[in-house]
């Protein structure tokens, strides 16, 4: 039985990502998902915009799905478009090439997702990695 990511852990990375935000006064929403794309944790950070919740589930469930970081699934976009669209079309989310959805792994085994929107791209991917950071120690 695969190892399932618990809500104290999506709790911890969600902290540790709008920590490392605020450090920077930056206004973030962070969303953790499972390895299936299922919600275990979407925040909005104090003052972060109003959509920026949806964005970053967008960003980890797009993470998970591909199985890669969601600004990884570029070269799959670019390389192969119709792929891409018939892989989109049977989401029931619209997947994003957007820097900041990171994969959640411990021991080889896939987790979930991270995402963080409202920074820049580089931003939103600083704060996922905050978060994972507390995975690994945890």
């Amino acid at each position: 039985m695969a190892r399932e990511l618990r809500l104290d852990e999506a709790r911890a990375m969600a902290e540790a990502a709008l920590a490392h935000a605020a450090q920077d006064d930056l206004r973030v929403s962070v969303a953790i998902v499972d390895a299936l794309g299922r919600d275990v944790l979407v925040v909005r950070g104090d003052g972060a915009t109003w959509f920026t919740p949806e964005v970053a589930r967008c960003k980890a469930r797009t993470a998970a799905a591909f199985r890669r970081d969601s600004a990884d699934v570029t070269a799959l976009r670019e390389n192969y478009p119709d792929v891409f669209d018939l892989a989109g079309d049977q989401l029931p989310f619209r997947p994003t090439t957007l820097p900041g959805g990171l994969l959640l792994e411990h021991d080889g085994d896939l987790l979930g997702a991270i995402g963080v929107s409202g920074a820049t791209p580089i931003q939103d991917v600083q704060c996922a990695k905050a978060g994972i950071t507390v995975l690994t120690t945890a």
